[in-house]
């Protein structure tokens, strides 16, 4: 009886152990097949930044540097500005006229917008903005060039070689500029056609070994007279009329060259009359010519 009840009880712990047995390879199995396989893991923080920099890069190119902005939460600034072409105008007086300063939201320096702003100042010629990436706006310009001046409410105006007055000179800018007189001073900012003719014919005298005129006088659409020129040092009045200039440069030229001393003593000299100058002298003290 004894001998039956301990073989069975042996027969219990043997199975048991077996089972044991069994669960620990199947564990190990377990453990050697997952070691085997490939991994697969998420990208850590690392390795998104470069992800993240390429899709920005990949942003900018298709919806601009605005969109990235916003997007970024942080809009970019205006880190610096950059004037071209600005000669009297300062760098300062440039980024005013734009309305733009560092420090703007980048978005705020619409290219468009600069430029148009920037036009509306009446030394600039021509005007034209863009921004580099890394925040920086480059303003460029063409500044008008006074080539005359003429009288205007606040003082003298500087014209422009389309005969456009539109800003007041002081005194050094104004210094050795031929004055135009005419009945009328054309609004500033707007072109006039007979001022631009009339300084053309002015600027054409140092070809002819003469000096700049003093002062351009423009008579009235039917005035005979047309153009009259004074001279430096000169009294008389060069009358030209209204066409043929270039020819009538010269021969003021010439009678300059040849016969100083009767022009000095004349109160003007009419060049209208093909091939030949008539000379008014100056009245005397009885008024006689």
């Amino acid at each position: 009886m004894r001998s039956r009840t301990g073989n069975r009880r042996r027969d219990r712990i043997e199975q048991e152990a077996l089972q044991r047995r069994a669960r620990a390879n199947h564990h190990l199995d377990r453990v050697r097949n997952r070691r085997s396989a490939p991994r697969r893991s998420l990208p850590g923080r690392a390795a998104l930044v470069p992800l993240a920099l390429i899709g920005a890069l990949v942003l900018g190119v298709w919806i601009g540097d605005d969109a990235i902005a916003e997007w970024a939460g942080s809009p970019w600034k205006v880190e610096d500005i950059e004037v071209l072409g600005a000669e009297r105008l300062s760098a300062a007086e440039v980024a005013q006229a734009a309305d733009v300063a560092r420090g703007d939201d980048y978005r705020h320096a619409d290219p468009e917008r600069l430029a148009r702003r920037l036009a509306e100042n009446a030394w600039v010629a021509e005007a034209r903005a863009t921004r580099l990436p890394g925040g920086t706006v480059v303003l460029g310009v063409r500044e008008r060039e006074p080539l005359a001046v003429i009288d205007g409410g606040g003082g003298p105006l500087g014209v422009d070689a389309e005969g456009r007055p539109f800003a007041v000179l002081d005194p050094r800018e104004a210094e050795g500029l031929p004055r135009l007189r005419c009945k009328s001073t054309p609004p500033p900012g707007e072109a006039d056609a007979r001022l631009a003719e009339a300084i053309r014919v002015g600027r054409s005298l140092p070809e002819r070994g003469l000096a700049m005129p003093t002062e351009i006088a423009l008579g009235g659409e039917r005035d005979p007279e047309g153009l009259v020129l004074r001279l430096p040092g000169i009294d008389a009045r060069f009358v030209l009329g209204a066409e043929d200039f270039e020819a009538r440069i010269a021969a003021m030229a010439e009678l300059l060259a040849k016969r100083p001393e009767e022009v000095a003593q004349a109160a003007q000299v009419d060049l209208r009359f093909a091939g030949q100058a008539v000379l008014q002298e100056k009245a005397d003290s009885k008024g006689s010519a």
